[in-house]
């Protein structure tokens, strides 16, 4: 069992669909990392900074396409728990292109793909070879040097070093910055954009396999002007569904995100070899700030790990803070930044959010024009309007979106505070508009309202193989709404192999807060005075991440719940008492709906790793994380959902399970 610490960085997530509300952004950005920073100076051809909206042609960098590596370079160290636990079935590599010039000319590109160890996203490596026998590995960052082969960080630990030659920093066609109109600015997001799929290998436990697949073809209707000689910008979709079996009032908002929302802020950028990285949306300065707080970061990450060391060999009493996480630069405001007048909202981010993932983009808006808008006075960096219309529809979308969680939700996540009219809430101005840097009209919303975090009652177990010291936390930014026992600098535990967690910071827990506990938590307060819990329980949103949607699943009638989260559930993989805490919490919850119908699928492994990352010390060996996505329906739909393929887990070593749900 490897007892390596792990230290997932947070990357953007890529997925082709972010859910919200019925909806979803498609083509979404992966998690960002907080590791070394890249150059904060504009860097030499072919990586300048350019405006975007002009354009201009060069020779290539590369000839050749992506195309997929149909044998196995053997770059990856494999264990014996991967081998069980199916992990070389899912290594894939890619060619993607060869040097035509510069220092790398007659190197062939190479993607290199594999799972990741623990509840963390998939790893991916760029390196370059002429006879596929020994590689350049690309390390812009020095992290082979500046981390312990042992450290997650250090590719080392996973890439097989005797296949290195050397490492060095690749040329590439993806710059870090694209400079835009000012102040606009695009920032690449730090992993290759990639969807999973399908394909017809069966790993040992007889699960489909799926391979990380670079996305590299996009619609020619969404190619925008730029003058990236090397590079194809595309603008990010939306794909917000029929809503078949909706209701009527979840119907009518489903129109109205259909007639305006159409696109988004984030920008896909493909070089001649089609492959692609995505850019977020900001402002010169928030870049550079951002940029400056990252190099400050590193060090501190570098600091922590040297303590996470000291206290392993018992030289520190207390486990150390983890460090912060940096979040992504977008497009955003406050009131004070932005010197509006008191009749606005505090804080301005992503319009429309979910109540589950965020996101660093916003919608561009259609069907809207100038005659629509009204200047703001500011202090902005580019001009700022407001919608005249107070009965805008959408004005009321905004409204629907913070409010139809229910004033019990409401209240508990907005200070004990009611749900305010829709007069009162239009009236500070919960839309802000922008042209972004192609001249399209975007939307920001108000952040003031919070929403219920929308990941309900996920609880992990821990099982190692003997009583271990664990830590847990989270490796992007996470607003938790409830943390049993409490989230200080994460989680850490003592644990037993049947489970049962003893806390070993119970001085931030305050067991009288489960008085009266609410239903899914009746079991907190005897937990906490005995200082033996079953599990973590925690709820929460995540602050950046995109929610991983999918299309197949089932349609489930009311009366077949029970039955039918059984079954599944026993397919995935989670043992007796398992299932049945799950289905206790979450079969009476969505009853509550009195729906006749349920739309059910579920959010498994690979996907939660990329959508709630986490950092688990020691590693565990084997992982299995199972969300329940659900909505109830009106009516059952015309046409129903391809049934779901499930992946069973197999459980090896030390095992962490996760379950949890929308709320």
């Amino acid at each position: 069992m490897r007892k390596g610490i792990s230290i997932l960085e947070p990357l953007i997530f890529v997925v082709v669909l972010l859910v919200m509300v019925g909806g979803a952004f498609y083509l979404g950005a992966k998690y960002f990392s907080s590791g070394a920073k890249q150059s904060t100076s504009i860097p030499p051809p072919p990586q300048t900074t350019q405006s975007p909206n002009q354009t201009s042609t060069a020779q290539p960098l590369f000839s050749g396409k992506v195309t997929k590596i149909a044998k196995d370079l053997g770059l990856f160290k494999i264990s014996d728990i991967d081998k069980e636990n199916g992990v070389p079935e899912s290594i894939v590599y890619y060619e993607a292109g060869t040097y035509l010039k510069g220092e790398f000319t007659g190197y062939t590109r190479v993607i290199a793909i594999r799972p990741a160890e623990g509840p963390g996203p998939s790893l991916q490596y760029l390196l370059a070879t002429k006879e596929f026998s020994s590689y350049l590995l690309d390390d812009p960052a020095n992290k082979t040097t500046i981390y312990p082969e042992s450290d997650w960080d250090n590719p080392y630990l996973y890439i097989d070093k005797t296949k290195i030659s050397k490492t060095v920093s690749l040329e590439s066609n993806h710059p870090t910055t694209i400079l835009g109109d000012k102040p606009f600015m695009l920032m690449k997001v730090s992993s290759i954009l990639t969807e999973f799929k399908k394909t017809t290998k069966k790993d040992p436990n007889g699960n489909d396999v799926y391979n990380e697949t670079p996305i590299t073809e996009f619609q020619q209707s969404d190619l925008l002007s730029s003058s990236q000689t090397q590079l194809s910008l595309y603008r990010g979709g939306t794909d917000w569904g029929t809503g078949d079996g909706y209701s009527a009032q979840d119907k009518a908002m489903l129109e109205i995100k259909k007639k305006y929302l159409n696109n988004t802020t984030l920008i896909h950028a493909s070089d001649s070899t089609g492959l692609t990285y995505s850019y977020v949306l900001s402002t010169e300065k928030d870049i550079s700030t951002y940029e400056s707080k990252l190099a400050a970061l590193e060090q501190q990450n570098i600091e922590y790990k040297k303590q996470v060391v000291l206290y392993n060999e018992k030289k520190l009493k207390e486990y150390p803070p983890s460090p912060e996480n940096a979040v992504f630069p977008g497009i955003r405001l406050t009131k004070v930044s932005a010197g509006l007048s008191t009749d606005y909202y505090s804080t301005y981010d992503s319009a429309f959010p979910g109540a589950s993932g965020g996101s660093q983009s916003t919608f561009l808006v259609d069907s809207i024009t100038n005659t629509d808008l009204q200047p703001i006075s500011s202090a902005s960096e580019y001009p700022l309007f407001t919608i005249k219309d107070t009965n805008h529809p959408l004005n009321k979308l905004a409204y629907n979106t913070k409010t139809s969680q229910g004033e019990e939700s409401f209240r508990g996540v907005n200070n004990g505070k009611s749900i305010p009219t829709y007069e009162a809430y239009v009236a500070e101005h919960p839309l802000i508009f922008f042209k972004d840097a192609w001249g399209k009209w975007a939307v920001m919303g108000e952040y003031d309202l919070k929403l219920m975090g929308g990941i309900g009652k996920p609880v992990v177990y821990l099982y190692p193989e003997k009583q271990t010291t664990v830590h847990l936390s989270f490796s992007s930014p996470i607003t938790l709404n409830t943390q049993i026992p409490t989230y200080h600098n994460g989680w850490l535990v003592s644990a037993k192999p049947d489970g049962t967690l003893t806390d070993l910071q119970p001085q931030y827990t305050n067991c009288t807060d489960f008085e009266g506990a609410k239903f899914g938590s009746e079991y907190a307060l005897t937990s906490c005075k005995n200082n033996a819990y079953p599990y973590i329980y925690w709820t929460g949103k995540s602050v950046v991440n995109s929610y991983p949607a999918g299309e197949k699943g089932w349609i489930v009638a009311k009366d077949d719940l029970n039955t039918f989260m059984q079954k599944k559930l026993k397919e995935i993989g989670l043992t007796e008492k398992e299932s049945e805490d799950m289905i206790s919490y979450w079969v009476p919850k969505m009853g509550k709906k009195n729906a006749p119908y349920y739309e059910i699928r579920f959010i498994q492994t690979q996907d939660m790793n990329a959508f709630v990352p986490m950092n688990v010390n020691p590693l565990p060996d084997s992982v299995l994380r199972v969300f329940l996505d659900w909505k109830a329906l009106a009516s059952k739909p015309v046409a129903e959902p391809q049934p779901q393929q499930l992946q069973k887990a197999i459980r090896n070593g030390f095992t962490l399970v996760e379950w949890g749900g929308k709320l």
